[in-house]
């Protein structure tokens, strides 16, 4: 099937997703975006009206798109009928973007702190005068520690992304650290243990799909979100959320799940697959590792049993496990992208992994599917090699490790205590990375760079992160916006919006890959500058000093140089053109149809060929890992009872809106108003409510062991009543972030900092919370 043929009405989408923006929605609110749009129009000499091919950035699903700029101004931004994935659509969110340039609240020049960290006050500066801030701190901070890596590295993806990895080349630490840890780190660990990758689901061909506490109907993955919403009648949905969200509304059976006891029901199923003789012989015999220890294992964990923990009845998990493997091998198990539930969730996601192992639901149309991609060229850069460089802080042995574990899980013979067992090099633990800062162990850490990301509201407990951030005695932040992250540092860069701007190509893997890739829309309209632009600025500074250079060998400065020069003396566009050129047609093809693939099919059965291996240990699917034993880890997933909630307490939970990307895009105007309310809410069931007192509309106090928030309630049936939740992003700190500052409720100011020692993913489902009327 082609997959550019799989496409949703846009009514029915926004439908769906509630994304439709009110026609009458443009009060003050929208007046002085409105005014910087005119303004630039005015004093734009072009008359020209043109569709310039880009990609978005509001979210990771990164959408193809066409701006429509007309004098120099961009009208609306157009979905790119070419780029498969986003089905021809572009969310609310999307459409939104069109104004990010126009933002009264964006950064538009330098700046240098003028007061206390925190206190907001600024200085305008030029970029001369901020990279000579810069430049003159940096190599105070590698003299005075004698290390390098003193200075740490923040960011999460983006096109530019890769630049700022090069700025941490450039200055030489090993201390970067990125956002996988806050997000699907042990949910890529977990699938990759049993299939050596993370794979896809294809969900516009499975007949059975089972999505646990991934909200996709409101948390949009493209293609996935649009295929459920367009296939939901043709296919059994079934959803287990300790919450009813929207996604509930598509689904044929819904499952109040207590949470933390997902990998129950897991478990259950397989074995009732196993037991009745369901799953799929000639597969396993032929594909996978580890049937028997697994048939053996399972055989405990009975459906009356899984009840008991998950709440769920037997009845309804014997269905799932019959319906899961007559389906098959269209089913999937939906792998979900955030995790970071519990402490046990590395072992839940090879369970889940396993379950669509037994049926034969991998690299099968409708199953798993493994994630491919196109090949780039890439420019051989060879960066300096320095001598005052020590190994990352959360690496190796890490004698604190074991303190960031819940209780309940520190009995767990299959958890480490004293590392993670497969740390990224690049993305690090970000729980276990602050908490070497502030301990200084096994070095001080006193510089920190930090690109895009906002570790202020994305990490569980903010007071901590705040401490980390005013223990620094050098800070930058770059971003478009003044970010809470920003807000505590020392020096300010403005980067120009996506539509100010063109990336490279970038190879958007998948189960059928595609290349985007993003074209300069319109004119910077500040002093602003792309990520590229700061980072070679930067390597011309480092070039000039010659005290920089003292612990680098005799040739470094030339590789340096040759990575400044190519990127001075090469556009973009010439770039671009490097990178596709070993696909004939494939710039042609970027630069008129806004991405490039060489199909529009997904290639099914790559893996399933004779002779082909997958990248584990054993080359097969292992249902018993060959490599977790040798590290000290269970090599079948072992079911770990989660805390009961402390008498007169709750469990809060995380999740996501249609109109919010994490914490980015709160304070957008028009996304403000298609959610509907000015602030978040608590959920919190009517017994619960009653039992302390409150009603609708109350304020209430929301209290865990590192901190409180005060957030209105919303009396609701559509949680559990042992559960509470509200949305992320809100209650934030930057005065800049005018439309959210201090409105609502932050999560991170009460989420505890725990985190899983397999990957290193932080633990967003294990805060219990007290609450009282206001």
């Amino acid at each position: 099937m082609s997959l550019l043929k799989t496409k949703l009405n846009r009514r029915k989408f926004l439908a769906y997703s509630g994304g439709t923006l009110a026609a009458g929605a443009m009060a003050s609110k929208f007046s002085t975006i409105k005014a910087v749009a005119s303004e630039h129009s005015s004093q734009s000499n072009s008359t020209e009206s043109k569709n310039v091919p880009s990609a978005c950035a509001i979210c990771v699903n990164m959408c193809s798109l066409f701006a429509d700029v007309k004098d120099g101004v961009i009208h609306k931004l157009n979905p790119n009928h070419n780029f498969f994935k986003s089905r021809s659509m572009l969310c609310a969110r999307g459409n939104a973007g069109a104004k990010v340039p126009y933002d009264p609240d964006r950064l538009k020049k330098p700046l240098i702190r003028a007061g206390e960290r925190g206190e907001g006050k600024w200085k305008e500066v030029s970029w001369e005068e901020a990279y000579d801030y810069i430049v003159k701190n940096v190599m105070k901070l590698i003299d005075k520690y004698d290390n390098r890596s003193s200075i740490a590295f923040a960011s999460t993806e983006g096109l530019q992304e890769e630049f700022f990895r090069h700025l941490t080349s450039i200055v030489g630490s090993t201390n970067s650290v990125r956002h996988p840890t806050l997000c699907l780190a042990s949910n890529i660990q977990g699938y990759s243990s049993v299939f050596g990758t993370f794979p896809d689901a294809d969900i516009a061909n499975a007949k059975f799909v089972v999505m646990a506490g991934s909200n996709r109907a409101e948390a949009f993955i493209t293609p996935d979100t649009i295929d459920l919403a367009k296939n939901h009648k043709e296919q059994t949905f079934v959803y287990l959320d300790p919450r009813a969200t929207k996604s509930t509304a598509l689904a044929d059976k819904w499952f109040p799940i207590k949470p933390g006891t997902d990998m129950a029901v897991v478990l259950a199923m397989i074995n009732i697959i196993i037991s009745e003789n369901l799953y799929d012989k000639e597969f396993v015999d032929k594909y996978t590792h580890g049937f028997k220890e697994l048939a053996n294992h399972v055989k405990q964990y009975t459906p009356e049993w899984a009840a008991k923990e998950s709440e769920v009845p037997a009845s309804e998990i014997k269905w799932m496990a019959r319906k899961f493997a007559e389906n098959a091998p269209a089913s999937v198990w939906y792998p979900g992208r955030r995790s970071s539930f519990t402490a046990n969730d590395v072992y839940y996601r090879r369970a889940c992994g396993i379950l669509n192992a037994v049926v034969g639901a991998w690299d099968r149309k409708g199953g798993l599917i493994p994630k491919s991609g196109i090949s780039l060229k890439s420019h051989e850069f060879i960066f300096p090699l320095y001598d005052r460089v020590k190994n990352r802080i959360d690496g190796g042995k890490v004698d604190f490790a074991g303190e960031v574990l819940p209780e309940y899980i520190k009995s767990n013979k299959g958890m480490p205590k004293d590392k993670v067992a497969y740390l990224s090099e690049s993305d690090g633990s970000w729980v276990l990375f602050r908490d070497a800062i502030l301990k200084q162990k096994p070095y001080p850490v006193k510089g920190m760079f930090i690109y895009k990301q906002n570790p202020v509201e994305s990490i569980p407990n903010r007071a901590k992160t705040i401490e980390m951030l005013k223990s620094m005695e050098f800070t930058c932040a770059i971003d478009i916006q003044m970010s809470d992250a920003a807000w505590y540092a020392d020096v300010v860069l403005p980067e120009s919006t996506y539509l100010e701007r063109w990336d490279p190509a970038h190879n958007y893997g998948g189960a059928a890959p595609i290349v985007l890739f993003r074209k300069q829309a319109i004119k910077p309209l500040f002093d602003t500058k792309p990520m590229k632009d700061i980072t070679v600025d930067l390597a011309e500074r480092f070039l000039k000093e010659d005290d920089f250079w003292t612990d680098a060998w005799e040739e470094d400065k030339g590789y340096l140089q040759e990575y400044v020069d190519t990127f001075k003396n090469n556009s973009m566009e010439k770039i671009i053109e490097h990178q596709v050129s070993g696909h004939p047609g494939a710039f042609k093809m970027l630069m008129e149809k806004g991405c490039f693939y060489e199909t529009d099919k997904i290639p099914y059965g790559q893996t399933l060929k004779e002779g082909a291996r997958l990248k584990t240990k054993s080359g097969k699917i292992e249902l018993a890992s060959v490599r977790y034993p040798e590290a000290g880890l269970h090599a079948l997933p072992v079911y770990q009872k989660p805390s009961e909630a402390p008498e007169g307490k709750y469990r809060f939970v995380v999740g996501r809106h249609a109109q919010f990307t994490q914490a980015n895009t709160q304070n957008v105007p028009y996304l403000l108003e298609a959610y509907g309310h000015y602030e978040n809410m608590l959920w919190i069931h009517p017994k619960s409510a009653l039992k302390q007192g409150l009603n609708d509309g109350d304020y209430a106090i929301v209290k865990s062991s590192v901190g409180e928030q005060k957030v209105k309630v919303h009396v609701t049936e559509y949680t559990r009543p042992d559960t509470v939740f509200y949305l992320h992003g809100f209650g934030r700190l930057s005065k800049w972030l005018s439309n959210i500052y201090k409105v609502g409720a932050s999560d991170a100011e009460i989420l505890e900092d725990y985190a899983e020692t397999i990957s290193g993913n932080a633990l967003l489902h294990e805060t219990f919370v007290e609450i009282k009327k206001a």
